[in-house]
């Protein structure tokens, strides 16, 4: 039995179908998230105490812990990165 492989774009959200602008913006706002995840995981804190930190309601923090990427603008994102410490750098190629 051989398997058939597809090689990918770069973009998850592009391989599954969506337009190419929209898949971008989708990898933007995934790839934030996550780095805010990541931040609030390695805190360690309970949601309250990171939502006091943040300033936003305890609901927000388990929509990020939860992946609600849609539930969220990259600006908000950059937003709450900011406010948990982090710098964030954007490329364009």
């Amino acid at each position: 039995m051989t398997e058939k492989m597809t090689v990918s774009s770069g973009n998850v959200f592009e391989d599954l179908g969506f337009p190419p602008d929209e898949a971008a913006a989708m990898l933007v706002r995934e790839t934030l998230l996550i780095a805010l995840e990541k931040e609030l995981r390695k805190r360690g804190a309970k949601q309250q105490a990171l939502a006091d930190e943040l300033g936003i309601p305890r609901t927000r923090i388990s929509e990020i812990i939860n992946h609600k990427t849609e539930k969220f603008s990259a600006d908000k994102l950059i937003g709450l990165l900011h406010r948990a410490g982090k710098r964030v750098e954007v490329r364009v190629r």
